[in-house]
């Protein structure tokens, strides 16, 4: 089941907050399904209730894919929903909230559909799904190797539903995606259904987006420059093609190192970024190339402690699944410190005095594993009128988390006061509301533990700013309630 899910996020693959007065709007959605042709490995009905939507906007610039299970016996192997913005050859993951529909997304989480390094180009073979021919392209990495490829897709041409030029904006290609299928693999594809006409808005700034990823992919190339590690002396012409075999490259998931496999939609943009980056170091390209891959290493162990931690403040990631996030890329972070290029080049300079300062000991490095959060003063900014708990999310999931918090915490909203200002009553809920989350902070919850503090910290501000104003009656209330809790 996992490599199904993978078939789709081939195609596809926190920081960032949008909202527009002028939302992307979807009018069309392109249904398709997972179609099982070795009956004897797979069940069909196990992927009746999996489903692949593909939303295109009014001018076919901007799409979304959405993959969701309908059913709760098949959520189990992938969670509930993925969603994915795609716009100028990128594509971002991105939550959506069902109360504000505010978006939520993270530049750092985008990644290219086709490579710069890559292309999309016509194979040698048409089909027919469904009673309706097509032709089959996929994305190259050699143009002139037209065997080794993920995956291809056959489109029709002649379909004025265009969704193919949405995916692959530079291909120079129009028509209709039909299949969707692995090289070489004869067990299943994913097959388009069924189109109609819809109406959905999402409130999500395109032009935006793509200046926030355009920032991103800037800063990490002056991040990645400004590190400093060793620099071979001389070049080797073959060393460009020895990085496929560096850890720094690809991870390919196969469940040994990553049990869960809906955390790879966040492990593959990183690998997206030092794929790129590789070709331009000293050590796969040339010695007149800009960076070293000690540069690459350097960049992958920052980013990848910041990814872990971010996910799990956004409550994007269960503490589980941070736990396995934060194993796996302290494993990779070994392999990939213990990896030596195999080239003559990278070799005789390991040797060197330079690589041994450069590399950790493995007491260093488990400390240098965890980083820590420069101080930002933007509390002041934080709006309060959607009070967002973890208590109440942890709770609804696990009655055994009530234990971790104060009893207030139970039923909190409605062991509020009756408080003659509202505002006062809003702001007593989240101070309170966001103590009963910083409890289970290292307990097990799902907290963004900066965020909590400075949620406490506006609403303890707005009271005390409230304080002149209220009447003996709200005063003696406020009081009497923060007397008893506990």
């Amino acid at each position: 089941m996992k490599k199904i899910v993978c078939l789709a996020v081939s195609l596809v693959g926190f920081a960032g907050l949008a909202q527009s007065n002028q939302p992307v709007e979807f009018t069309k959605r392109l249904n398709y399904k997972i179609e099982v042709s070795n009956k004897e490995q797979y069940s069909q009905e196990d992927f009746n209730n999996i489903n692949y939507d593909h939303y295109l906007s009014k001018n076919n610039s901007e799409s979304l894919l959405s993959f969701y299970y309908n059913n709760s016996d098949t959520a189990m192997y992938g969670g509930s929903e993925s969603n994915y913005f795609v716009s100028e050859n990128w594509m971002i993951p991105l939550t959506v909230s069902g109360v504000s529909k505010v978006v939520n997304y993270s530049p750092y989480s985008a990644f290219q559909i086709v490579k710069d390094s890559q292309v999309v180009s016509k194979l040698n073979r048409s089909g027919s799904i469904n009673g309706t021919n097509c032709e089959y392209y996929a994305i190259l990495e050699d143009i002139n190797n037209k065997e080794t490829y993920d995956f291809c897709f056959c489109v029709d041409a002649t379909n004025k539903i265009n969704n193919t030029e949405a995916l692959f904006p530079n291909a120079n290609l129009k028509g209709l995606i039909l299949s969707i299928e692995y090289n070489n693999e004869a067990s299943y594809k994913l097959v388009f259904q069924s189109a109609e006409n819809v109406n959905l808005k999402l409130n999500i700034d395109a032009a935006k987006v793509s200046k926030d990823i355009s920032e991103y992919q800037e800063s990490i190339l002056n991040e990645v420059a400004e590190e400093t590690a060793y620099a071979p002396t001389e070049a080797n012409p073959e060393a460009y093609y020895g990085a496929y075999k560096d850890p720094l490259y690809t991870y390919s998931f196969d469940g040994d190192d990553l049990t869960n496999y809906d955390l790879y939609n966040y492990i593959s943009p990183l690998y997206s970024v030092t794929t790129n980056v590789l070709y331009n170091t000293k050590e796969y390209g040339s010695e007149e190339a800009p960076l070293t891959r000690d540069q690459v290493v350097a960049f992958y162990k920052k980013e990848s402690k910041s990814l872990v931690k971010n996910l799990k403040a956004s409550q994007l990631i269960t503490s589980d699944q941070a736990k396995e996030l934060k194993k796996f890329f302290k494993d990779q972070n070994e392999k990939i410190k213990q990896y030596v290029p195999n080239t003559e080049v990278a070799t005789d300079y390991a040797e060197t005095e330079m690589v041994e300062e450069v590399v950790l000991d493995d007491a260093a490095y488990a400390d240098a594993y965890y980083d820590y959060t420069k101080y930002q003063s933007n509390y002041n900014d934080i709006n309060i009128d959607q009070i967002s708990l973890a208590y109440e999310i942890d709770t609804t999931n696990d009655d055994q988390v009530k234990q971790y918090a104060p009893n207030y915490c139970d039923n909190l909203k409605n062991r509020i006061p009756n408080f003659q200002n509202n505002d006062l009553k809003k702001h007593v809920h989240n101070l309170t509301g966001q103590i009963c989350d910083l409890y289970l902070y290292n307990n097990g919850g799902s907290v963004d533990y900066f965020g909590t503090i400075n949620s406490m910290r506006k609403s303890l501000l707005e009271i005390e700013k409230l304080r002149s104003s209220l009447s003996q009656k709200d005063q003696k209330l406020l009081l009497e309630f923060i007397k008893i809790l506990d």
